[in-house]
């Protein structure tokens, strides 16, 4: 079998020894030290963090919100009430300054109406 000419020596010249072929160096910062999963783990953590602290924090706001939605409610029940004791207490006031109650609460108290009085002025 022939040798290739690549393992010839050239004519006159010393044949050279082989060498192994050295690895490539790769500059310091492309390489990656350690195992990746390794360093995907406190991301990963970070983004579980960040997602349960907003969950957290929807659960929190959503609290707040029913609790105030809550309390708006019986406010307005309250008002609603107010004012249905307001309109009935000026119906009461209303009904007690018609002349008609008036003269009996003053036939009540033992008054009687005057009829000597000549209010307008006619009987001169």
């Amino acid at each position: 079998m022939p040798r290739s000419r690549a393992a010839r020596p050239a004519s006159g010249a010393v044949p050279r020894p082989r060498v192994a072929a050295q690895p490539r160096r790769v500059p310091s910062q492309a390489r990656r030290p350690g195992n990746p999963r390794k360093q995907r783990t406190p991301f990963v953590l970070l983004v579980v963090g960040l997602m349960l602290g907003g969950l957290v924090s929807l659960l929190l706001l959503n609290t707040v919100l029913a609790r105030d939605s809550i309390t708006a409610t019986q406010l307005q029940e309250e008002i609603a009430t107010a004012k249905l004791q307001k309109a009935s207490l000026e119906r009461e006031v209303y009904q007690a300054q018609l002349p008609e109650e008036v003269a009996k609460r003053a036939e009540g108290q033992g008054m009687t109406p005057d009829d000597g009085i000549n209010w307008l002025g006619n009987g001169r």
